[in-house]
C-alpha cells in the first residue's frame, strides 16, 4: 500500500493540487463577484423604481435613453438643475444616469446626490431612503451620515439623529455641538416634562455648551416666565444681543442690571444717558448719539451670518440653512429708519 500512495509524496503532483485549489477559489470568487454584482445592480433597478417621476414631460428622458451621451454629463446637467432649482428634472436625469452606471463608487456618488437634491427639495423622507441606500453600499460614507442626522433633525426624530451623530463620532468627526443641540431640542419637544424642569434641563446643558444660552432665553420667553438678571452672569450677551434689544421690561428688568453689555443695550435704546465707555457695537455708539440730539426715528435690526458659508439670513438660526453648519450664527446689528404702526380704521 505504501507503494500505491508513492506518488502522492510527489513534489509536482503536490503543486498541481495547489494550482487546483487555487483556480476553484479564484473561479468560485469571480463567480460570487459576478452574482453579488448582478443582484446589487437589480436592487438598484428596484430602488430606482420606487423614486421614478411619472410627468408629461418625459420625452427628454426618452430621448436621452436613445443617444449615447457619457454619463458624466448627464449627472453635470442634473446638478445643473439643482442648482437652479428644477429639482424634477434633477431627480429624473440622476435616476437615470443610475439606472445606466455598474461602476459602484459612481452609484455611491449618484445616490448621494440624488439624496442631496430630495433633502433641498423637502422630501426628507425619501432622501432618508436615498442616503440609508448610499450608507448600503458604503457605511463609512460621512456625507451621507451628515445628512441623514440633518434630516431625522428636521422629521423632529431626534433620537435616530443621535444615533447617526455616535456613527460619525467614530469615523473621527467632532459633534459635541450638534449632539447637544439635539439634545436641547429632546427637551423642548418633551411632553412628558414639566416646563420648571425643562428650563432647569436647558440651563443645566446651556452650561456645559455656551452656544445654547441663547436657547434658554428664547424658552423662558415661549413659556412667558420672567428671568433674573442674574442669570444673564455666565451668559455670553454678545449671542443674544437681539434678544435683549427686543426684550420687554416686564421680562426681565434690564434697568436693575449692572452687566456693561446691558447698560449699552440700555443706552442705546434711550433708556439711561450714563454709560461713557466703549460700546461693543459702533451701531450702540451711533443709536445713543442720536438720542442725545433727540432724535428718535432710528432703531436696530439684526442680520445673521454664518461664519462658515458667509451667507446672511434674516433670522436667527442654531443650524445654517445654507451649509448645515452648527452654531456658527455671527448677530449683525444694523440701523433702520423706526417704523411707527399706526391704528387704521376701515370705517
Amino acid at each position: 500500500m505504501g507503494n500505491f500512495f508513492i506518488e502522492y509524496r510527489d513534489p509536482l503532483f503536490g503543486l498541481i493540487i495547489l494550482f487546483c485549489v487555487i483556480f476553484i477559489i479564484s473561479f468560485a470568487n469571480y463567480w460570487w463577484g459576478a452574482y453579488k454584482n448582478k443582484e446589487e445592480k437589480h436592487g438598484i433597478e428596484q430602488f430606482i423604481k420606487k423614486f421614478e417621476i411619472l410627468s408629461d414631460q418625459d420625452e427628454y428622458k426618452k430621448l436621452l435613453k436613445d443617444v449615447t451621451i457619457p454619463k458624466e454629463s448627464l449627472a453635470l446637467l442634473a446638478h445643473s438643475y439643482a442648482k437652479s432649482g428644477d429639482y424634477e428634472k434633477a431627480i429624473g436625469l440622476y435616476l437615470l444616469v443610475l439606472e445606466q452606471t455598474n461602476e459602484r463608487k459612481q452609484k455611491e456618488f449618484l445616490l448621494l446626490e440624488l439624496g442631496k437634491t430630495y433633502f433641498r427639495a423637502g422630501f426628507l423622507r425619501r432622501s432618508e431612503e436615498i442616503f440609508l441606500e448610499a450608507l448600503r453600499l458604503h457605511p463609512r460614507n460621512e456625507e451621507a451620515l451628515k445628512f441623514l442626522s440633518v434630516s431625522y433633525e428636521k422629521l423632529k426624530e431626534h433620537e435616530k439623529a443621535i444615533e447617526v451623530l455616535n456613527a460619525l463620532e467614530e469615523l473621527g468627526a467632532k459633534v459635541t455641538n450638534e449632539r447637544a443641540y439635539l439634545q436641547a431640542l429632546q427637551i423642548t419637544y418633551d411632553f412628558k416634562l414639566s416646563d420648571a424642569k425643562k428650563m432647569d434641563a436647558l440651563v443645566d446643558l446651556a452650561k456645559k455648551v455656551p452656544f445654547l444660552q441663547r436657547k434658554v432665553l428664547e424658552f423662558a420667553q415661549i413659556i412667558h416666565k420672567p428671568i433674573s438678571i442674574s442669570l444673564l452672569d455666565s451668559f455670553i450677551l454678545e449671542d443674544c444681543v437681539d434678544l435683549l434689544w427686543y426684550m420687554d421690561e416686564d421680562f426681565i428688568n434690564l434697568n436693575d442690571a449692572h452687566h456693561i453689555f446691558v447698560q449699552q443695550i440700555q443706552n442705546a435704546k434711550g433708556k439711561t444717558e450714563d454709560f461713557s465707555g466703549n460700546f461693543a457695537y459702533l451701531e450702540f455708539a451711533i443709536m445713543a448719539k442720536l438720542h442725545v440730539a433727540n432724535y428718535h426715528d432710528a432703531t436696530l435690526n439684526f442680520e445673521y451670518l454664518c461664519d462658515t458659508c458667509k451667507h446672511t439670513f434674516p433670522i436667527h438660526f442654531y443650524r445654517c440653512p445654507n451649509c448645515h453648519s452648527i452654531a456658527k450664527a455671527k448677530i449683525i446689528p444694523i440701523i433702520t429708519t423706526a417704523k411707527h404702526e399706526k391704528n387704521i380704521s376701515f370705517q
